[in-house]
């Protein structure tokens, strides 16, 4: 695939992406109350912003003003295997999110990746990984008292 129509492909999914959080954030109510913005303010204002961006670039793909000249890949040779190292993980992270909670997803995904791609030691892999997802528990669930996602099985598994 080529990098400008790679651009179109992408800014077309992002812009579905934004007018749906636009479509929600009309749902929620976009106005100004008097207690201050309603709850959909904000996200209406960064769809349109997310749209309006998404609509230049495929402006700028069709006309050939885009950054990218000719018929560049998208993708050069060699050039996956590190954007696959990152979102690989990362996708992990979600779907243990899901299962098991923020928390201990983190603390799993932090291990797994300081290890497997830092490639450092096991001490330093137990010294990043475990005190900072606790301190974020810590501060956000228990000093400011917001919730953070705990998952299919995260409550059950904290309680002990």
């Amino acid at each position: 695939m080529i990098a400008r129509t790679a651009d179109k492909v992408v800014a077309v999914i992002l812009m579905a992406i934004g007018l749906l959080v636009a479509y929600d954030g009309l749902r929620l109510g976009a106005g100004w109350g008097l207690e201050g913005p309603k709850a959909g303010f904000f996200p209406l204002l960064m769809s349109v912003l997310v749209v309006g961006g998404c609509l230049v670039i495929i402006r700028q793909a069709v006309t050939g003003r885009s950054s990218v000249k000719g018929e560049k890949p998208f993708v050069l040779p060699g050039g996956l295997k590190p954007v696959l190292t990152v979102v690989l993980p990362a996708l992990g992270m979600v779907i243990l999110t899901e299962i098991i909670g923020l928390y201990l997803a983190a603390m799993i995904y932090l291990a797994a990746y300081i290890r497997l791609v830092g490639g450092f030691r096991w001490r330093t892999v137990l010294l990043v990984s475990i005190p900072i997802p606790l301190i974020f528990y810590w501060l956000f669930d228990k000093m400011f008292l917001i919730p953070m996602p705990m998952g299919m099985f995260g409550a059950q598994i904290l309680r002990f």
